[in-house]
């Protein structure tokens, strides 16, 4: 069968093989032996299908081209077939091959099996009965043998049951319990494939071969040989979790001694390095809002509540990062504290971890007397490890040697000992790293809290926590110092964020103002302005709920009479209220705590930079109003940086609430009081000379209008007094008396001197007009009664006039001075800001209750009629209204 296959596919791999013949036909057929036989060539159409061709028809059909390529057609098609034919053959003879190897293997062992059933039947019916005289020894032979497969049961009892309570002790975390099973299986492994031929207890001398009897056992310990790494391997990783008691730290500890034969300084630089990832992983997760905690040595989430409901995505709660940062605080201090208390020794006693040896050398002699001061997971030896085991009594039958066993520790080696210099240098290096990283790691989480309040509390949480460890005077000094400085660091950064964001909204505050929204400035528009009223609490509330909405109305009316427009107040409020946030922060960080005035006097510059740029800015804004100041409108914007300039001189408690050096807040009174005299100086040209071109462009027109009756100052001269009075007004400055007074009496002069100098220019109608004008003048800068006022300009104008009149022979039918106080006392109240506000006390007593109320005279009862002020004339329709008829 094997030849034949082999010429078929020889013949297969021809390269002549074109078309597929008649199983009768030749194997190896060259092309033009096909083409000049009688038989029909199979040709494949495009559809898939097989149609059979004769060789005549095809010359006589086709082409000499298409009948060559029907033929490389019928070639491939060829060469697929015998590729198919290949595969298919080869597959089915190597199955045939492998089916006929496994049938002859079975023939034999069925064959060698009935064999074996046969000298069994055989041996059975040769068998005899023994003498009757040997059967006692026969019988005390059968008892020892039998006694000696139990003892081998029993080790392989343990082997078989070791498996499952390894991983149950590895899944409990009972690593050094789990070692002490393993070491316990290979002690048991090594007595049962013991074969030394000298030794009696030897399993040969006792009549069993164990190794070729029982393979069983060769493959149990190699399963139980794997755990040995499970163990390393998971006790290591359980080194990281700080939740753990230092008893149990201890334990896995020990077991990297006894299993790896670790000595116990090594055993302390892996503890370090898995306590240095845990502190690594800790360190890159604090930034992150929840807390976070180590459990089995990976990080879990701790759920903390928050002290608000809701937080914006870059802001935490205090209380999260009091946690985050604690747990990394409790980590150090957990990983120094254990391995101080497990390899530390004093005068008195022994560290942890040599009392444990000790224990476990000692129990072997039983001898021991460390077995009340140790922890219950350091107390293990064979029995207890036996009685975890399923069917524990059955151990009973394992010798002495293996239910005593202890491993071995020789307490006279350095391996087992560890120098108590060695251990603070390694623990003084772990710590100085650990601390490295821990600073950037506080930062990261402090950076998280936006309020002083807040850094503040954990601060004082965090130092009252390391108050409490229990490590070493130095260490607590390191760790308290840190947190001080970082915490202190971050409330540097709050303060100068507060401080340039407030920088920047009162820079923004200052251009929203635009000079087409001169109307909000009005102080009188303000003052007017109807307050909101607070809302009824429910019936039967007590006194509490009025109190709130009673003390808002109260600060919003103080404001309002206190000329704190709403525009004034929005921009005075950002400094203000910034200043009163800081000013509680100051208090709150400084409190009884002198070491923190570093931190004061750390800020005091920041805080003076900021009251210079405010000024800076603040000029820089008025200046550009003046260059650019072309109406009314952008007059009023300066005004209203000149009250601005003024209430930060004068009211505002920003200086003394941001925290700047006294020196720094007189400096600022100083520049923003100069300010605002600047702005008034050219608010004082620009209103006088105003009025001075409305004078002289009414004289200029012929607008001068005087009654008939009475001759007295000009109607032009009054209105121009009128309009600089509610100027005044418009300024705002009502309730800064000291200023306002001085800047009403600087203004009249100033417009007095300008008048004067427009009469001696020719600017008036006639001698008469201009001297009741300055006259009149005269008489409102008298009513000041200060020594600094100037009448001389006034004086000399009036005695030129008065010349020249004389000279005209006009003088002498008229009196300016009694004109000046009947006009005074008419129009007092027109040119109120043009007068003192108390010019002279009044005697209460009197009874004149018109005096009070017009302090400079009441005008005649019986004069005649001169308006004040120039009015339209009268309708020629008003006589026929029909005013009798009622």
């Amino acid at each position: 069968m094997g030849s034949s296959n082999v010429h078929t596919l020889d013949a297969l791999r021809s390269p002549s093989m074109l078309v597929p013949l008649s199983p009768s036909a030749s194997a190896v057929n060259g092309p033009h032996s096909v083409l000049q036989s009688n038989s029909t060539i199979p040709i494949r159409l495009k559809d898939g299908t097989v149609d059979l061709v004769d060789p005549d028809q095809l010359f006589s059909k086709h082409t000499i081209t298409e009948v060559r390529a029907k033929q490389l057609q019928l070639r491939a098609d060829a060469e697929a077939k015998q590729e198919e034919l290949r595969i298919m053959v080869g597959e089915r003879y190597r199955e045939l091959l492998q089916s006929s190897t496994v049938i002859i293997t079975i023939a034999d062992s069925a064959k060698r099996v009935q064999e074996a059933l046969d000298e069994i039947s055989g041996a059975i019916h040769s068998q005899q009965q023994p003498p009757a005289q040997n059967r006692v020894p026969n019988a005390h032979k059968e008892d020892s043998h039998l006694h000696t497969l139990q003892i081998l049961s029993a080790h392989i009892k343990l082997l078989l049951d070791a498996p499952e309570q390894l991983w149950r002790l590895i899944e409990r975390e009972k690593y050094f319990q789990a070692a002490w099973l393993f070491l316990l299986a290979r002690v048991v492994h090594r007595a049962l494939i013991r074969d030394d031929a000298l030794d009696e207890e030897s399993w040969v001398n006792q009549g069993v071969d164990v190794l070729e009897q029982f393979p069983l056992i060769q493959r149990q310990w190699e399963t139980v040989s794997h755990f040995r790494t499970q163990i390393i391997h998971r006790a290591t990783l359980s080194l990281r979790a700080i939740e753990k008691p230092c008893q149990e730290t201890c334990a896995t500890l020990l077991t990297l001694h006894i299993l790896e034969s670790r000595p116990l300084a090594d055993t302390l630089t892996i503890y370090l390095s898995q306590r240095t990832k845990t502190l690594n992983t800790l360190l890159t997760k604090s930034s992150g809002t929840p807390g976070q905690s180590i459990r089995n040595g990976h990080p879990v989430e701790v759920l903390v509540s928050s002290e608000k409901s809701t937080h914006s995505q870059h802001k935490v709660s205090p209380v999260t990062v009091k946690r985050s940062v604690q747990i990394i605080l409790e980590a150090i201090s957990q990983t120094l504290t254990a391995a101080r208390e497990i390899f530390g020794t004093s005068s008195t006693t022994a560290s942890l971890a040599a009392r444990a040896l000790q224990h476990m050398q000692a129990e072997s002699s039983g001898s021991s007397t460390l077995g009340n001061t140790l922890p219950s997971e350091l107390l293990v030896n064979s029995q207890t490890v036996l009685s975890m085991l399923p069917s524990s009594t059955y151990f009973s039958l394992l010798p002495p040697n293996i239910r005593s066993y202890k491993p071995f520790v020789d307490l006279s080696s350095s391996s087992s000992s560890l120098c108590p210099k060695f251990l603070e240098e390694k623990l003084s290096g772990w710590f100085t790293q650990s601390a490295g990283g821990l600073r950037d790691a506080v930062h990261k989480a402090f950076s998280l809290l936006s309020t002083v309040d807040g850094v503040w509390r954990v601060q004082l949480a965090l130092q009252k926590w390391i108050s409490q460890c229990s490590l070493n005077r130095d260490e607590l000094v390191v760790l308290s110092n840190l947190v001080d400085e970082v915490s202190k660091k971050r409330i540097m950064e709050i303060w100068k964020s507060a401080l340039a964001t407030t920088e920047k909204a009162f820079i923004e505050q200052l251009a929203l103002f635009l000079p087409e929204e001169v109307t909000e400035f009005s102080p009188l528009r303000s003052i007017y302005s109807p307050l909101p009223v607070p809302v009824s609490p429910p019936p039967g509330c007590g006194p509490s709920p009025f109190e709130s909405p009673f003390e808002s109305l109260r600060t919003v009316l103080a404001k309002q009479l206190g000329g704190r427009t709403p525009c004034l107040q929005k921009v005075l409020g950002v400094l203000e209220d910034a200043a009163v946030v800081l000013q509680k922060d100051h208090e709150k960080v400084s409190g009884n705590n002198g070491q923190n005035c570093e931190l004061i006097q750390a800020y005091r510059p920041e805080a003076d930079v900021l009251c210079s740029n405010i000024v800076d800015a603040l000029t820089r804004s008025a200046d550009q109003l003046v260059t650019n100041q072309s109406s009314d409108a952008g007059l009023k914007c300066l005004i209203f940086h000149g009250r601005l300039a003024l209430e930060l001189s004068t009211t505002s408690s920003f200086a003394s609430s941001i925290g700047c050096g006294q020196i720094m807040s007189e400096n600022f009174r100083q520049r923003t009081s100069a300010l605002f005299e600047r702005i008034i100086n050219y608010w004082k040209d620009y209103a006088v000379s105003s009025e001075i071109a409305r004078y002289t462009t009414g004289i200029t027109t012929g607008r001068l209008h005087r009654g008939s009756a009475n001759v007295g100052p000009s109607l032009l001269t009054v209105e121009c007094l009128h309009s600089l009075s509610s100027s005044l007004h418009d300024l705002g400055m009502a309730h800064h008396s000291l200023p306002f007074t001085r800047l009403a009496l600087e203004t009249i002069s100033k417009f007095s001197d300008a008048f004067v100098h427009a009469i001696d220019e020719g600017v008036f109608l006639d001698h008469v007009q201009v001297l009741y004008d300055l006259s009149f003048l005269r008489r409102i800068i008298s009513t000041w009664q200060n020594d600094s006022v100037e009448l001389t300009s006034l004086d000399n104008a009036i005695v030129r006039i008065q010349l020249q009149s004389s000279v005209s022979g006009h003088l002498s039918q008229h009196d300016p001075v009694r004109s000046a106080s009947e006009t005074l006392a008419r129009t007092q109240m027109l040119i109120s800001a043009l007068l003192p506000s108390s010019p002279v006390p009044f005697n209460k007593d009197s009874g004149d209750k018109m005096a009070a109320l017009l302090p400079h005279g009441v005008a005649a009862v019986d004069a005649g009629f001169i308006p004040a002020v120039e009015l339209a004339p009268p309708s020629a329709r008003f006589p026929l209204l029909l005013i009798g008829n009622r």
